[in-house]
């Protein structure tokens, strides 16, 4: 059972402290005490918060870890080039396999994409099916010998590449 967390925003201003910080690497280089006084934090519930979000803002490439012998805190530098990297990924590899596939199963996607979870598949595929870009045409038995699988086809490419491919 998961619970949902509510976000207090500390990623957010963290973030906007640590862009703030310009010039050369020694003077973006920061280490987390440096970091708990101007954002006014004050309880220790708060500073381990930051020290986890911190290893977040790491764990991501946002911050890296500066290594001095002869300090003895841990510094920490922000990466100003930084792009979070772009959601949908693997839509784009779904969506072009089937662009590219004339009539196709799901399972054929599947193998294309190398994907292993069947269930996100089908997810997608119900979707743009609601959406109206794609047609069941007919029925084939499943490769493993028991059952059948929905055949589908792409009713307009154009449509279905301009708005589930985006020009992609």
């Amino acid at each position: 059972m998961s619970l949902k967390i509510p976000k207090s925003g500390l990623a957010n201003i963290m973030r906007a402290w640590m862009k703030a910080r310009t010039g050369t690497i020694v003077e973006r280089r920061f280490t987390t005490r440096e970091m708990v006084e101007p954002l006014s934090i004050s309880t220790s519930d708060v500073r381990a918060k930051l020290r986890d979000a911190l290893k977040d803002f790491i764990a991501r490439g946002e911050v890296k870890v500066l290594i001095y012998k002869k300090c003895k805190r841990r510094q920490y530098i922000y990466i100003h080039d930084w792009r979070k990297d772009l959601n949908g990924v693997l839509n784009k590899k779904i969506f072009k396999a089937m662009y590219v596939s004339n009539n196709f199963a799901v399972t054929d996607i599947q193998r294309l994409t190398g994907i292993k979870d069947r269930h996100y598949l089908d997810r997608i595929t119900r979707k743009i099916k609601k959406e109206g870009h794609l047609q069941q045409i007919q029925r084939r038995r499943c490769i493993h010998g028991a059952g059948t699988e929905n055949i589908l086809h792409i009713v307009n490419r154009d449509k279905f590449k301009l708005e589930c491919m985006k020009g992609n």
